[in-house]
């Protein structure tokens, strides 16, 4: 696990129209970067990336599903699925890490991100008037 008080890795992430909403998935974006950063020169810290990744995005999640319930936003359980499905990725990332099963836990890295990405221009981003 990483224990150091660094801050939190961070990469720039498409707009969603809320400033704290950007941060929170630059922030995802960023540990996943040092996941496979790490993973690629073997350093031993993607493990704990990976579930620092799976902690914070799991927090977010809520975060989002909160605002889109008192919103009553139409495709609610749609966004809510697509939370599921990136949260099962992590896991399976966590798993694949933890394994020492590096080309498949790159393979699915970079699936991820693209999946993330897309959530974001999507789902989120026809959100974003609610988040602030």
């Amino acid at each position: 696990m990483v224990t150091d008080l660094n801050p939190l890795p961070s990469k720039t992430p498409p707009s969603v129209g809320s400033d704290a909403v950007d941060a929170e998935h630059g922030i995802q974006l960023g540990l996943l970067e040092a996941a496979q950063s790490s993973l690629e020169h073997d350093s031993g810290n993607a493990a704990g990336y990976l579930e620092q990744l799976y902690s914070y995005t799991q927090a977010h999640f809520m975060s989002e599903q909160l605002l889109m319930r008192q919103s009553a936003q139409s495709n609610f359980q749609g966004h809510q699925l697509e939370h599921e499905i990136l949260l099962q990725q992590l896991d399976e990332l966590c798993s694949l890490a933890e394994q020492g099963k590096t080309k498949q836990a790159l393979e699915l890295i970079a699936e991820h991100e693209k999946r993330l990405l897309a959530h974001i221009q999507s789902w989120d981003r026809s959100f974003g008037d609610h988040f602030e």
